[in-house]
């Protein structure tokens, strides 16, 4: 009986140790990923600060409808397709851009694409049918 005390206790043991490391390993994982939600909207760009490092945007929110001033940031992880950089956009384009929410609540820009909104494919700008 002590024999069987003794593995039972040793088993509980390693149980518990072995539980809390994989409690240890997780919970840094989980709240780092909470941070560094990527998120997505589309916007139309009201202006960009002439250094290139901020861009207010105009977004409506599809349920409510209501127009939020929203303000995103450039960092040293964002990208840009369809322009070389934040200046090349105009009032009044409509841009998609994927973000994550980071400090002190700064929405920052992961991936920015200029929507084309109307037109011809590229290419097809003189043609004039059959």
């Amino acid at each position: 009986m002590t024999r069987r005390l003794g593995l039972s206790s040793a088993s509980l043991v390693l149980k518990r140790v072995t539980f809390s490391l994989i409690v240890f390993l997780t919970f840094p994982l989980c709240t780092q990923a909470s941070e560094s939600v990527l998120r997505t909207l589309s916007a139309r760009v009201v202006s960009v600060d002439s250094d290139g490092a901020k861009l207010d945007v105009d977004f409506r929110h599809p349920a409510t409808e209501k127009i939020q001033r929203l303000i995103f940031f450039m960092d040293n992880q964002s990208g840009l397709s369809g322009i070389d950089k934040l200046q090349d956009l105009r009032s009044g384009q409509v841009v998609n851009i994927d973000y994550v929410e980071g400090e002190k609540g700064r929405l920052l820009i992961r991936h920015l694409v200029r929507v084309r909104l109307s037109g011809p494919p590229p290419g097809l700008e003189n043609f004039r049918g059959l």
